[in-house]
């Protein structure tokens, strides 16, 4: 079965536009997340958003994976 470039081209540019989207929600929900964190202060939030701008992918995981469950009060 031999498939037309085109179609590989669609399906490629579809993908990477499905990556960019969920990496975008994922920046977007941790920014969300971090301004309404009621247990952090505001250098600690200052930080975490820094994070998140700097560095986006990995500020957004490392929020989700371990900032969330921070309690720094």
């Amino acid at each position: 079965m031999e498939f037309d470039s085109s179609l590989i081209e669609w399906a490629a540019l579809s993908l990477a536009g499905l990556a960019v989207v969920g990496a975008g929600g994922l920046i977007v929900g941790a920014l969300v997340q971090i301004a309404g964190a009621v247990h952090l202060r505001a250098v600690a939030r200052t930080n975490w958003v820094l994070a998140v701008v700097c560095a986006p992918l990995f500020g957004a995981i490392a929020w989700f994976a371990i900032g969330n469950r921070l309690h720094t009060e």
